[in-house]
């Protein structure tokens, strides 16, 4: 069975992407955060749901533009991406109380807000609104060694005792980050660490085997409004697979699979920036070795999830070929497994039935003459393809949502 924080603190790898070359900001204040709630001595639970809601604290943030501000700017204005994040947790059960979380998670102390809040919510947003800004800070200071910037992040967070920041918060703050290890174990190689260990004494959060699809689904969602040309991508290349599953016969523990691996195919796109996915014009070698990593990073985030095992290799072989020149591992002839095939095509489909900036939607026809001409190139599956050729109207419905007639 799967276990929640497993889980989330694997996917957040995938929200750590978001900022490109900047990663590990969430894991970052999920550590800090965990701190915090283990010095003010909280309830275990509140400091189980603090920890994952620092690690999902940005999930509204797709656009690597948005990310970049937000870790630029110490005093934020405007609250759009927290109440993103509340839209993509709410309508998960286990995560409920940490959608609340989130979306407050840059209220400042001061403001009147606050009194409409459930106390202990207000208290472990806040906490979370003074890890992500150390966080912050720890980059605008500038120095190269963290240590060297420990008195400029604590004179900054005690200016704002009261007014951003609750006093019991600030004061728990300045005691438990008085040590080295403190600032050390930000650093990306203790924190993977801490993390690790963190995972492995973490209280077991088990997951109702229905709820797997209503995770891969949060995390969909997050790479879908990366970038207007991709919304719904993950949603339909999930319908397509999942149907195109029931069309070769494959059983109802498969099909689940197969949804959930369309679901999360595109989980490593987060790292690609936005010009990228938005450029109208043909893209430079530089810019296509960004594109080139995204089906390896997807398969690395998926893997270390332990029930995903199958669909981190279907979801990361999605740019294979039969003729073995794809990316990224060149897998070839019967190393191909069919579900993965089936993701490609689904992937290959459901893109062409969507606007791209360089080219229009295409109709069920056009997409049939580009799949047969990547089927002859040994680019995509034949069988399947000549599958899919026979119902190009019937599956176009379903790559788009298309409600039948």
């Amino acid at each position: 069975m799967l276990d929640l924080t497993e889980a989330v603190i694997a996917l957040s790898d995938a929200l750590d992407l978001v900022g490109v070359n900047d990663v590990r900001h969430g894991k970052r204040v999920a550590y800090m955060a965990e701190q915090l709630g283990r010095q003010m001595e909280l309830p275990q639970t509140d400091q189980d749901d603090l920890f994952l809601a620092a690690l999902l604290h940005d999930c509204g943030v797709s656009s690597s533009r948005a990310h970049t501000e937000l870790t630029r700017v110490l005093d934020w204005e405007g609250d759009g991406h927290c109440q993103d994040g509340f839209a993509l947790l709410r309508d998960f059960p286990p995560f409920l109380r940490i959608a609340d979380i989130v979306r407050r998670h840059h209220l400042p102390w001061s403001d009147p807000l606050r009194a409409s809040l459930a106390p202990d919510v207000a208290l472990l947003a806040n906490a979370v609104y003074l890890a992500d800004r150390v966080d912050v800070l720890a980059k605008k200071v500038g120095h190269d060694d963290i240590l060297l910037s420990r008195g400029a992040i604590h004179a900054s967070i005690r200016e704002r005792r009261g007014t951003q920041f609750a006093p019991p918060l600030v004061e728990a703050f300045l005691e438990v980050s008085d040590t080295e290890a403190f600032w050390l174990t930000l650093e990306a190689h203790h924190l993977d660490r801490w993390l690790a260990e963190a995972s492995r004494v973490a209280r077991p959060r088990p997951v109702e085997p229905e709820w797997l699809k209503g995770l891969a689904m949060v995390f969909a969602r997050i790479v879908d409004a990366k970038s207007p040309f991709t919304a719904q991508h993950s949603l339909g290349v999930a319908r397509l697979a999942r149907h195109l599953g029931e069309m070769t016969g494959f059983d109802a523990e498969t099909l689940d699979q197969l949804e959930i691996a369309g679901l999360l195919h595109d989980l490593g796109k987060l790292r690609v920036p936005d010009e990228i996915l938005e450029k109208p014009a043909p893209l430079t070698d530089a810019e296509f070795a960004w594109i080139a990593r995204h089906t390896f990073e997807t398969y690395q985030i998926l893997r270390r999830v332990a029930p995903f095992e199958k669909i981190a290799a279907w979801a990361g072989a999605h740019h294979e070929t039969p003729s073995g020149e794809g990316y990224p591992f060149r897998v070839s002839g019967l190393d191909l497994t069919l579900p993965a095939r089936i993701v490609a095509v689904a992937d290959v489909f459901q893109a062409l039935a969507q606007e791209r900036p360089y080219r229009r939607a295409l109709v069920p026809a056009e997409i049939g003459r580009v799949l047969l001409e990547m089927a002859a190139s040994r680019r995509l599956d034949r069988d399947l393809v000549d599958l899919v050729s026979g119902q190009l109207d019937d599956i176009w419905k379903v790559a788009v949502g298309a409600k039948a007639a």
